[in-house]
């Protein structure tokens, strides 16, 4: 029978080829951990994708669509998480049999989440840089006067919310290690937990964060200076 056009665009042939045929399968989780984190390098393809057009339309100063484009990689970086319970529902004992044909594999070598690392410092702050330099405005202004800068805020907090979902994405697989492997089991790299756990830590924009103390901390000394009490000391 002819493919429809559907099934030629999507390629569904070579799609759906991608999986472990039924008898191949070591149990019967196996395919639902295949089609996961095959869907997951699939959606870290379009975060890349969009992020280097946001890159793009900063050089151009088109900072609303800009936005836009933030605001779609945020959605993405939601149905990743969402998907995640998917795996929540896999017994540790079937992931044992899924791990003999895994080998040596780790969700570290994604190529996929290598990407979600590098792409803000390699390619996104560089780009957030030169088009505030164009503006002439410092994120000091922007954050002490958001509202005089409703876009260039949107902008800002447009990369924090890509920052925090990773971050995030990042603490929801270590609960995911903690609740399929346990908390002191070694990989070949080490403990998950102890990798996931200092990954975690990371800023990936982090002036994005310390203006938030800079600006903060300036209206605490403000209030301190009247007599006032915030609840809030330096």
């Amino acid at each position: 029978m002819a493919l429809t056009d559907y099934e030629t665009y999507i390629r569904t042939d070579e799609l759906l080829a991608l999986q472990k045929a039924p008898g191949a399968l070591t149990c019967h989780d196996e395919l639902q951990f295949q089609v996961v984190h095959q869907a997951h390098e699939l959606y870290m393809k379009l975060i890349e994708h969009e992020l280097r057009f946001t890159c793009a339309l900063l050089d151009e100063g088109a900072v609303a669509r800009a936005i836009t484009q933030l605001r779609r990689v945020s959605l993405v970086q939601h149905v990743l998480l969402h998907s995640v319970e998917l795996l929540d529902t896999m017994a540790p004992t079937d992931y044992m049999t899924i791990r003999t044909g895994l080998g040596r594999g780790s969700g570290q070598e994604s190529p996929g989440f290598r990407t979600m690392l590098k792409i803000p410092g390699e390619l996104v702050w560089p780009a957030f840089s030169r088009f505030l330099e164009k503006q002439g405005v410092s994120l000091r202004q922007i954050y002490e006067d958001p509202h005089a800068n409703h876009q260039l805020f949107q902008l800002c907090e447009g990369l924090v919310d890509y920052d925090q979902l990773l971050q995030t994405w990042r603490y929801r697989h270590l609960m995911l290690v903690y609740r399929i492997i346990g908390t002191g089991t070694p990989s070949l790299k080490g403990k998950h937990s102890d990798l996931l756990e200092s990954g975690r830590k990371t800023r990936f924009f982090p002036a994005l964060w310390d203006v938030r103390d800079q600006v903060f901390g300036d209206w605490t000394a403000a209030q301190a200076a009247k007599g006032k009490e915030t609840g809030y000391h330096g």
